[in-house]
Formats: structure tokens, sequence, C-alpha cells
């Protein structure tokens, strides 16, 4: 296989999986978590709730911590955890 050819292949590759994968923000913080750790609310006044089975982690989490909000997760960039949540707002 000529190195064009590889190259135009890495390239479709890379665009398609660019494409399916899920989207992230960073530079959020947390501006409160409910008692049991299943609502968040971040600064931007977005709303997640976390998996059930995360919450127990979330619960933990202060407010001002750093977060990344990726589609299906939130992750805390201070402790470097991760849980399972679906935006509501």
């Amino acid at each position: 296989m000529s190195s064009f050819k590889a190259l135009a292949i890495g390239v479709l590759f890379f665009s398609f999986y660019s494409s399916t994968a899920s989207a992230c923000e960073d530079g959020h913080w947390i501006q409160s978590v409910s008692s049991d750790g299943a609502i968040i609310k971040l600064e931007d006044g977005s709303i997640w709730e976390v998996d059930s089975g995360d919450a127990i982690t979330s619960m933990l989490w202060l407010p001002t911590t750093g977060i990344v909000a990726c589609d299906d997760k939130l992750i805390n960039t201070d402790d470097d955890e991760k849980v399972d949540a679906n935006r509501l707002k």
C-alpha cells in the first residue's frame, strides 16, 4: 500500500472516530451537590442526574470542584474521578 493510500485511510478513520466520540466541555465547576449525590448543579446552571451506582462517589464532591462535562458522564478533575450522569437541564 502506498503511503498516500495509508494516509487517506488514516484521515478517513480519524474523521469517522471523531464524529462518533462523545462531546466534552471542560472549565466547569460544581455549584451544588444534593446530600445523596444524585443531583449536581454546575456553575452554568446545568443540572445533572447521577447514576444511582455512582452517587456514593459524587456525594463527596465539593462546590468549586473542577468538572469536565461529557454527554453521559461528569469527570472530577480535582480527584480524577468520574460518574455516569444524564443532563436534565
